[in-house]
């Protein structure tokens, strides 16, 4: 039987790895809607009922390579319950796909009133969401999409193609992927469910097959399909990329040494 030396060395490296990946990943990031974006003209950050549409805050985690945001609105449980129905070929409100960059570059200062998806920031990834107007407490299914233009209208859908232009107040914000005529490839999987209770939409995904863990921030787009209110913002990546990639690295070696001890 050959030495387990490399074996060892391979468990006590992961081990300590193990324990990095940890530590950073303990403590989440709470973004709280400081965002507008443009076109709200004298609604504010909120157009409609605040009790339909208001979003307070955004909660972001990275474990490993999963993804989580939590989101706190008002709008939790509200996009089966056809509000609009007439102005959105009666589907309703629906809820948006979630927009994603390893850099945030809004335009103008906060609370960007200026910004929208052409002159902001340009999204390299979305997660679509399987039945945008699912019922009330109910989980369902995404697929994380790489948007590989060098702009946001060819890959993405906008809140235009959702909304009657006759009632719609906040034009060109970013709402769903486009799956159809995009330039865009499947990089991931993920959930999301809605805890009405807590007035929470949740997303987990596993995002190891996009850039998001190489840079030192995640930024963030989400809001309803009339994007009546948005929320925009970026969170610090909690596990630094090459700790991540060195446990990963790490858990190969030690595969490898335990066939070799194995031979």
């Amino acid at each position: 039987m050959k030495s387990t030396n490399s074996h060892k060395v391979c468990i006590k490296g992961l081990t300590t790895a193990a324990f990095l990946v940890a530590s950073f990943s303990a403590n989440a990031t709470t973004i709280t809607d400081n965002y507008v974006g443009s076109e709200a003209h004298t609604y504010g950050d909120v157009i409609g009922a605040e009790s339909d549409f208001g979003i307070n805050s955004m909660e972001v985690n990275v474990s490993g390579s999963i993804l989580t945001v939590s989101i706190n609105t008002n709008f939790a449980g509200r996009g089966d319950d056809g509000l609009f129905a007439s102005s959105t070929n009666g589907l309703g409100i629906g809820y948006g796909d979630l927009f994603l960059s390893n850099s945030w570059t809004p335009d103008g200062s906060a609370p960007h009133t200026t910004d929208n998806a052409t002159n902001g920031t340009v999204w390299s990834y979305g997660f679509s969401l399987f039945d945008r107007w699912m019922s009330e407490d109910q989980s369902g299914t995404g697929t994380l999409y790489s948007l590989n233009s060098a702009d946001n209208n060819t890959d993405i859908l906008m809140s235009d193609d959702f909304i009657d232009s006759a009632v719609h107040f906040r034009n060109g914000q970013e709402v769903a992927v486009d799956t159809v005529n995009g330039n865009v490839s499947n990089v991931g999987a993920g959930t999301w469910d809605i805890d009405m209770a807590n007035n929470l939409i949740n997303f987990q995904m596993d995002i190891s097959g996009t850039n998001l863990l190489l840079g030192n921030e995640i930024a963030l787009h989400w809001g309803p399909t009339c994007q009546n209110d948005v929320i925009e913002g970026v969170s610090a990546v909690p596990v630094p990329a090459a700790v991540w990639l060195f446990a990963s690295g790490l858990i190969g070696l030690t595969g490898i040494a335990r066939r070799e001890t194995q031979g």
